[in-house]
């Protein structure tokens, strides 16, 4: 079964995405690399508004971003947004939908975007780079 990680820096990247445009729809490119079954995301890139993956605009950025092209993010997702990336230029890419929670906490939904006679989104495990414990600092004598 696939599974993706999301590493610090990306988390870092969704969190500002998340801060300058709070409550809006906003979607991106997920940047990293397959290890196996396993996706993992390294950065995050905000797309302007009415970003569709197109075939051509794939092709551009994947050569921008030198084929590290993972997958894409929706903040506040809905069936209508995500159609945009059930296509056969997204197929076997890394779909994350992320809600936010009353809480203020936000809710990380994985997909796989697949194709079995027709488009879906396979959900996939989710799982969080954890802090590093900083280590004490040790003064020469």
């Amino acid at each position: 079964m696939m599974d993706a990680f999301i590493s610090m820096e990306a988390q870092q990247a969704l969190r500002a995405i998340k801060s300058i445009a709070p409550g809006k729809s906003v979607s991106g490119l997920l940047i990293g690399h397959k290890r196996g079954r396993r996706f993992v995301v390294e950065r995050a890139f905000p797309a302007p508004a009415g970003f569709k993956p197109s075939l051509k605009s794939l092709h551009l950025l994947d050569g921008i971003f030198e084929g590290k092209i993972i997958g894409f993010f929706q903040f506040h997702s809905d069936e209508k947004k995500e159609r945009a990336f059930l296509q056969p230029s997204a197929c076997g890419k890394f779909f994350l939908a992320i809600d936010s929670l009353p809480s203020g906490q936000s809710l990380l939904i994985g997909c796989l975007i697949d194709y079995d006679g027709r488009f879906e989104l396979e959900p996939i495990l989710v799982t969080m780079e954890e802090p590093r414990a900083k280590a004490k600092d040790e003064t020469p004598s």
